[in-house]
């Protein structure tokens, strides 16, 4: 329990420290080109709100992110400039989903709302009051499922906004995930939980295998994720048992990423394992970096890309030697947005930088 404890006060002693350095940070420093290696060309800089939240939405020639300036931004991919902006009376610590012409975008502190606004506009389509909403939304099986800062879980109607049941369970951090068959996973601090999405019934609970604080990785039908108290874990979402279970160096606070069948996770000191799979997994360090990784670990054009508290982008070939980085400001929260032709990285103070490969 104490493990526990100590695991959700480091989650939330970071975003604190994140929400509360905005505008504190100094602009990212130029590297120089022999540092920078094969990096991608710069096209355009732009900088639009405080700091976005994960997850960021990108589709066609618009990019949408919640920031913790309480707006939602619409930002063309093609120049970076906001075509529309929509305030919301809290922060959004849960980013944006976008479902079709709607996104949807949920407020924490100091007051909670659920709103579905228009792509095209921004317009407000329909908003619910709810407590402060502190995970990222989910749309599953036609339910729409926020999880509040206080461990309450809300289906609501994505159409209308209508609240369809609630049930408490306990803080969770991580958003809810699709388990199949008309039920979803929840993960709180010390329980795993598979809800009915229709009812939000309880059909099974287990003792959670550690706090997961970012979103799980959905690969070959199981969940792998990280936890605050340093391992990494793949979970069978009908029955919730434990697959297997891994002891890395240090907490992992950020979402692995996979390239075929290859989970790729990363610790916060800066070591990268990677998980090769079978009927009995392997994991094996690749390489130990000299910097703290702060952002979840991406894989773009067949390399492991990741963010740091410098506010530096890299990108790592993978047995784990570096091919190329950029500066952003920081710390990189964010995985980089990936293009049909290069990529937008996205820095700590709501800075937004295109490149093309």
């Amino acid at each position: 329990m104490g493990l526990r404890r100590g695991a959700l006060s480091l989650a939330l002693l970071l975003g604190s420290v994140n929400a509360g350095c905005v505008n504190l940070r100094p602009p990212p420093l130029p590297i120089a080109a022999a540092a920078a290696g094969q990096a991608p060309t710069p096209v355009w800089t732009r900088r639009a709100g405080s700091r976005f939240t994960r997850p960021i939405a990108a589709e066609g020639t618009m990019l949408y992110g919640g920031s913790v300036d309480r707006k939602v931004y619409a930002i063309s991919v093609a120049s970076g400039d906001v075509q529309w902006s929509s305030r919301m009376p809290g922060m959004l610590v849960g980013g944006v989903l976008l479902a079709g012409d709607t996104i949807f975008a949920a407020s924490a502190r100091p007051e909670g709302r659920v709103s579905a606004l228009r792509r095209d506009t921004g317009k407000q389509i329909w908003r619910a009051n709810t407590p402060p909403i502190g995970a990222p939304l989910a749309l599953i099986d036609g339910h729409l499922i926020a999880l509040s800062e206080q461990g309450e879980v809300l289906g609501l109607d994505p159409s209308a906004g209508h609240v369809r049941w609630r049930r408490h369970l306990g803080v969770a951090r991580a958003g809810p995930v699709s388990a199949g068959s008309g039920a979803f996973l929840v993960a709180t601090t010390d329980s795993l939980f598979r809800l009915a999405t229709a009812t939000g019934q309880v059909e099974r609970g287990a003792p959670s295998p550690g706090f997961v604080v970012s979103p799980w990785l959905v690969r070959n039908g199981v969940l792998v994720g990280g936890t605050a108290d340093s391992q990494v874990v793949s979970v069978n979402p009908t029955d919730l048992a434990l697959n297997w279970s891994f002891k890395v160096d240090a907490p992992v606070l950020s979402s692995p990423a996979a390239l075929g069948d290859t989970v790729f996770v990363a610790t916060r000191i800066g070591t990268i394992y990677r998980i090769d799979p079978g009927p009995q997994p392997r994991i094996r360090p690749i390489v130990t970096l000299e910097w703290p990784i702060t952002s979840p670990v991406s894989i773009v054009d067949r390399r492991i890309v990741l963010g740091g508290a410098d506010g530096v982008i890299r990108a790592l070939g993978l047995d784990g030697h570096e091919v190329w980085r950029v500066p952003v400001w920081h710390p990189v929260d964010l995985s980089p947005v990936v293009l049909t032709d290069g990529l937008i990285a996205v820095g700590g103070n709501g800075d937004l930088h295109r490149y093309r490969q």
